[in-house]
């Protein structure tokens, strides 16, 4: 064996043992990112995407959409309700609604995300969130909620309004038939 081919020996084995050392680092690391997204790692997506401002800024805009329909829902249900009970049960609304428990609701989605994120997942999204782009999705996010849920706010009370009368109409039908059963009994 010459030097220069017992030279190029010992740099391949180098080499190998190099790329054989390699790769369980590698493969640990891909097992890392692989790996399901930990309650900290969700809690810090959590806070990049400010999810708890998002969901109190949903909560608000939904509670104001709300207290209208409902107002506009109990007036039309019950046309004698006076003023006083009216804003009685707006009050006792609106109290409910801005008692909501954003956190524990936070708490209660963190499980949800670890099953469907990895850490490398996770880190994906917190640093896209980290762009310019990411901060400006998250700035004008409530605006865009806002201005959608007023868009669809006429179809979804449309979709209410037939559902509550399609449930009223079952309502009657099977009073009708149960009153219809115990006449002829």
């Amino acid at each position: 064996m010459t030097p220069q081919s017992s030279h190029m020996k010992r740099i391949t084995q180098l080499f190998l043992l190099v790329i054989l050392s390699l790769g369980p680092v590698c493969a640990q690391e891909t097992a890392a990112n692989d790996a399901p997204a930990t309650r900290e790692d969700i809690q810090e997506l959590f806070v990049t995407l400010r999810i708890s401002e998002q969901m109190h800024s949903i909560m608000e805009i939904s509670a104001r959409q709300s207290m209208q329909t409902i107002r506009e829902s109990l007036r039309q249900k019950l046309p004698n309700l006076t003023d006083e009970d009216l804003n009685r049960a707006m009050s006792m609304t609106d109290a409910l609604l801005k008692n909501f428990d954003i956190n524990g609701m936070l708490d209660d989605m963190i499980p949800i995300y670890q099953r469907h994120l990895t850490k490398a997942d996770v880190a994906a999204m917190s640093a896209f969130y980290e762009t310019p782009t990411g901060q400006k999705l998250l700035k004008e996010q409530p605006a865009m909620t806002a201005e959608a849920m007023k868009a669809v706010q006429p179809r979804m009370e449309k979709m209410l309004n037939n559902l509550m009368d399609q449930a009223e109409k079952a309502a009657r039908e099977s009073a009708s038939q149960s009153k219809s059963t115990n006449d002829k009994n």
